[in-house]
């Protein structure tokens, strides 16, 4: 959709997400969830014989009251931490790519964060991966796909340039961890390497002024 909207776009005028790209993001975040539900069904029997052995489950309006008062910290935490520092950077003269790729990205991924290494902790690290991929797909086909619906989203010419050739580059990473991982398990120094292009990124961002730069 990028490259096309990046090839069909007429020259001077701004790249936008309509409506109907919008709804056709939900309606993928739909078949995703449905996909998604039919392969918990398979694997249901896998996970009645692992939480047989003897392993005490908590109450379930236990759990409820610990999900919804979690969703509910992390709202919280949300408002205060991204307004602030967002604040704070733009008073800094920082450029708005900089804040939404730095600021407001850690502020909005520290729950991801969280949850991954308390699953590590807890001996289930299979829920840090299943938790970001999901995090990712609903960003992109929800949170995109739902504004879009609402009001067609203006995109900058600079995501076709640098943001999207920096997501591919990443992904094309993944996939080679992948095809090298014949355990199933991401290595230290591949964390590293996916650390190390992150902050590549954010550098080259503020060295190139990539966007616009509003001081206040």
């Amino acid at each position: 959709i990028a490259l096309w909207m990046l090839f069909t776009t007429p020259e001077g005028t701004e790249p936008m997400l309509g409506r109907s790209v919008g709804l056709f993001f939900l309606v993928l975040l739909a078949g995703y969830l449905y996909i998604t539900y039919r392969w918990a069904n398979q694997g249901g029997d896998i996970l009645v014989e692992d939480n047989g052995e003897g392993e005490v489950l908590r109450g379930l309006t236990r759990c409820w009251l610990m999900v919804i008062s979690g969703l509910a910290l992390i709202i919280v935490g949300a408002r205060v931490l991204v307004p602030a520092a967002s604040e704070i950077a733009v008073r800094l003269g920082v450029p708005d790519d900089v804040i939404a790729a730095t600021m407001v990205a850690f502020g909005t991924s520290l729950p991801e964060l969280m949850t991954a290494i308390a699953a590590v902790r807890k001996g289930h690290p299979e829920i840090t991966v299943g938790n970001i991929v999901g995090a990712d797909v609903l960003n992109v086909l929800f949170v995109i796909g739902a504004a879009a619906a609402a009001v067609p989203l203006a995109i900058p010419e600079n995501f076709f340039y640098f943001h999207f050739p920096a997501m591919l580059f990443i992904l094309f990473s993944f996939r080679v961890f992948i095809s090298m991982n014949g355990t199933g398990v991401f290595r230290r120094w591949q964390g590293v390497w996916l650390l190390g292009v992150y902050a590549i990124y954010v550098i080259l961002q503020y060295a190139l002024n990539v966007g616009s730069a509003h001081a206040v």
